[in-house]
């Protein structure tokens, strides 16, 4: 029933955006992506493996019942939000970008679009790089090795995509160890894709900018455009790719493995 469902209701931001001029192109470019056909199929290999190996057991894949708590949630949603937001707003003030004007348009449609669009291929990633494998290799081989080769993975799954160098996939790859420290701090897959996906809406949609060397979502009212230096700024590729973006990302990244090194550090509480 979940495919009907999302079918239909991207048919009706679709043809709220059909007025887009960029429309178009937003079918022929998205047409690249990961659809949720593969996602579902990769979710349903996941719950194979947890029944079949597992017992049941879902804590390998990051998907278990614990996945799901809403703080955990709200630290990934507000993470993926800020490592971009900061940038941005950085460049924003330094000169280094700006906003150009676009033909008008309805914001609420496309941003929704946008989101349904970007769902299905952030989680498609997500499985693929932090799902049952991040947790197989964390549970032989530590969470570090985790992090670090499916970060690696994850940097080569973006070779392909248009404009693709050895700096933008480096700057991936540092993407892939703070989704991979969102994975490890909270236990939860479901993290990871919520600051995955957070990530790439807020460049999709809230500043109507590049994604990982993809520019074909619609841009109403109007976009965001680098003029500084690409390695600062990430030019065409995206925003991730700019030295501002990663190091935001490695602060972020700091932060959460602080925190999670205080709670574990601190004392637990004694009632009565």
């Amino acid at each position: 029933q979940f495919r009907p469902l999302l079918a239909s209701a991207r048919a009706g931001v679709q043809d709220a955006s059909l007025a887009d001029p960029a429309w178009p192109r937003v079918q022929a470019m998205a047409s690249a992506l990961p659809d949720d056909a593969q996602s579902v199929f990769l979710l349903v290999a996941h719950l194979a493996v947890v029944l079949i190996f597992e017992r049941g057991d879902c804590g390998t894949t990051g998907l278990g019942p614990r996945s799901w708590r809403p703080i955990p949630l709200g630290v990934a949603l507000a993470s993926g939000l800020l490592v971009i937001l900061v940038p941005a707003g950085v460049l924003l003030v330094t000169g280094h970008a700006s906003f150009e004007q676009m033909p008008a348009g309805a914001w609420g449609p496309a941003a929704l679009n946008t989101l349904l669009w970007l769902a299905a291929p952030a989680l498609f990633e997500e499985l693929m790089a932090r799902g049952y494998a991040f947790g197989a290799i964390q549970r032989l081989w530590g969470a570090a090795a985790a992090i670090a080769l499916t970060s690696v993975l994850f940097g080569v799954l973006h070779i392909w995509n248009p404009g693709a160098t050895v700096w933008s996939v480096g700057a991936v790859t540092i993407a892939g160890v703070f989704l991979g420290v969102v994975r490890f701090t909270t236990g939860s897959l479901a993290a990871a894709w919520i600051a995955h996906l957070g990530v790439n809406w807020t460049q999709g949609a809230v500043l109507h900018a590049p994604i990982s060397g993809l520019s074909f979502l619609p841009t109403p009212g109007y976009r965001f455009v680098p003029s500084g230096p690409e390695w600062i700024t990430g030019g065409a590729w995206g925003l991730e790719a700019g030295g501002a973006a990663v190091l935001t990302l490695l602060v972020v990244t700091f932060l959460l493995l602080y925190a999670r090194r205080a709670e574990q550090s601190r004392p637990p509480s004694r009632l009565g």
